[in-house]
């Protein structure tokens, strides 16, 4: 009963919205506004800030027993970064177990900070950057055994910020 009385007093409220309505007219006027476009340098930043903006691998051929790691930075402060070096770990990070290792199978767990595997790793050298540049390096490695490479989430990046002439 109440359903009933509800659906005839809401068919009477369209009926007469229906009647009633009178065409109305809007009228937008787009604001022009003068953004500048996005930058990915920080203003707060007052110094050098090196970032790695991705990582990659690749396997080489499967006879080498190879992969590529690949590292891309970006300065993202205000000034000049120079003696900038990565340590490019390629297997911090990763998820391992989840297999059967002899008799018990192991859950899927971070490989942990401290294993020889995830302080395996290479330092290399980048050019020196201004800001706003990025540069790409590139290392190879060799494959270690049921274990693939991550994607290096918290690289250890080193510089420091040109100082002004006097």
């Amino acid at each position: 009963m109440l359903f009933r009385q509800f659906a005839i007093y809401n068919s009477h409220v369209d009926q007469e919205t229906i009647q009633n309505s009178q065409p109305q007219h809007f009228f937008v006027t787009p604001f022009v506004t003068t953004k500048s476009a996005p930058s990915d340098i920080d203003p707060n930043v007052h110094g050098a800030d090196v970032r790695q903006v991705s990582f990659s691998t690749q396997n080489n051929t499967p006879s080498s027993g190879s992969f590529t790691a690949t590292v891309v930075i970006k300065n993202r402060g205000t000034a000049k970064a120079v003696g900038v070096q990565v340590f490019v770990r390629p297997y911090r990070g990763i998820i391992i177990g989840g297999v059967d290792e002899g008799m018990a199978t192991t859950p899927p767990h971070p490989l942990p900070e401290n294993d020889f595997l995830s302080q395996y790793g290479q330092w290399v050298a980048f050019p020196d950057l201004a800001p706003g540049e990025t540069s790409t390096q590139s290392v190879v490695f060799i494959s270690q055994s049921k274990v693939s490479p991550g994607f290096n989430p918290n690289p250890q990046i080193t510089f420091e910020t040109e100082k002004g002439k006097p």
